[in-house]
């Protein structure tokens, strides 16, 4: 069993890792433990939170948002998980930021949203309107207004980051959301690919 350790940016990532993508990969043989660093998310923090995890972990992974991730210097999120990877040039780090947000992988599956969240087909509909406008949910956009995290609690009030996003994914299936988020399944294949299926 490979031991793999994913630095998360807070307590909606954490509960993910645990709920969803720990049972996931343990089909390929990979043990998951997440590790918070608790928000503010930035190059200084991550020099300094993932040296003890990679001497901890067979592999180490990131997962952060790019939403208020701080000091990005004009990267673009593919340029940023470069950054990360230069701090370590280590062939055990898998370095990944989600962009824009954890939510958006919320907007790939806005069926099971709506089921879970007891809303509306209007709701569902205004999801589905955001995803065709930006093209893909994880391009649904990075302003305040309108970040993925804020159009959901305009759209269900009773939305909670940490209690719901996990139950919804989890109700609509990895699979269902990957199929939508050519990002995330990038990534998750990589991590797949660290271990082997039985």
């Amino acid at each position: 069993m490979k031991r793999l350790g994913i630095s998360v940016e807070g307590a909606t990532e954490r509960e993910f890792v645990h709920q969803v993508l720990r049972p996931h990969l343990e089909k390929y043989q990979i043990s998951v433990t997440a590790i918070d660093i608790e928000g503010n998310v930035s190059l200084d923090k991550i020099r300094r939170a993932l040296p003890p995890l990679l001497g901890a972990f067979d592999f180490v992974s990131t997962f952060y948002d790019f939403y208020g991730f701080k000091a990005r210097h004009g990267c673009n999120v593919e340029e940023l998980e470069a950054e990360i990877g230069k701090l370590f040039s280590n062939s055990r780090l898998i370095s990944y930021v989600q962009q824009y947000e954890f939510e958006a992988l919320i907007f790939a599956v806005p069926e099971s949203a709506v089921e879970w969240l007891e809303g509306r087909t209007q709701q569902r509909e205004e999801m589905q309107n955001a995803v065709q406008k930006a093209g893909s949910p994880e391009k649904v956009n990075d302003r305040f207004e309108t970040s993925p995290s804020h159009r959901l609690k305009k759209l269900f009030p009773r939305y909670d980051k940490k209690l719901h996003g996990s139950e919804i994914i989890d109700l609509a299936g990895l699979k269902a959301v990957r199929s939508k988020c050519s990002r995330f399944d990038n990534w998750v294949s990589k991590l797949e690919s660290l271990g082997s299926k039985q």
